[in-house]
């Protein structure tokens, strides 16, 4: 008989999302430091399992510790994004590939209707959830490839720029561009043509490393 219990995450765990969440979003700027004893007055805890949330972010490269100084969110540079985007560019689209092979119909059928909720976000100029959406088909997509060692791969590089990767300005242009990509990259997974989704991928993320790069030289 299968149980029905519901395991909650360990505090530190919990601890660990929500301050992710807040460093994907901009809450927590790259750059600012996290103040212990506020961060937890505000969640509540004590400073066990914030300690222990942030020395798990720093192993994903969210936040830099800094002896007896305590712990910022990571700044990303553009040798970050250069180094590490061609790389995700290779497994994204490795694992699409492997994607268009092994996933589901009904995992195909998901990502279409996500896609198309990303449409409607795109249309209404609803950025924060256009980009919930986008980063949930590339991430159902690396799912699909069925090989977890991939995903966890990718999971570990992409903590490291995600935010600059799915948060930076686009031009209308820009915009467009990948809504169009998206769109050949759900027609390639529906058709299974794993050599078009491959190649979409690659130039997908291609183009968002052109943004990225851009955004952190005006910024700079």
């Amino acid at each position: 008989m299968s149980s029905n219990v519901i395991v909650r995450a360990p505090l530190h765990v919990q601890v660990a999302e929500r301050l992710r969440v807040a460093i994907d979003s901009g809450e927590l700027a790259p750059g600012a430091r996290l103040n212990e004893v506020e961060l937890c007055n505000d969640m509540g805890v004590s400073r066990t399992p914030l300690r222990e949330a942030i020395r798990s972010l720093a192993t994903e490269g969210l936040v830099e510790l800094q002896p007896n100084r305590g712990a910022i969110v990571s700044v990303i540079s553009r040798e970050d994004v250069t180094e590490i985007l061609p790389i995700m560019a290779s497994l994204e689209g490795l694992g699409g590939r492997l994607a268009a092979v092994n996933m589901e119909r009904e995992k195909i059928l998901q990502v279409r209707n996500i896609h198309n909720q990303m449409i409607g976000h795109y249309r209404n100029g609803a950025v924060d959830d256009y980009f919930e959406t986008n980063r949930l088909i590339h991430e159902l997509i690396t799912e699909g490839s069925g090989n977890q060692t991939l995903v966890d791969t990718i999971n570990n590089l992409s903590a490291k720029v995600r935010r600059a990767r799915f948060s930076a300005h686009m031009t209308a242009e820009s915009w467009a561009k990948a809504v169009a990509e998206h769109e050949e990259m759900i027609d390639a997974l529906e058709s299974r043509d794993s050599d078009r989704l491959e190649a979409v991928l690659i130039q997908h993320i291609e183009t968002k490393r052109t943004t990225i790069i851009g955004a952190l030289r005006n910024a700079g």
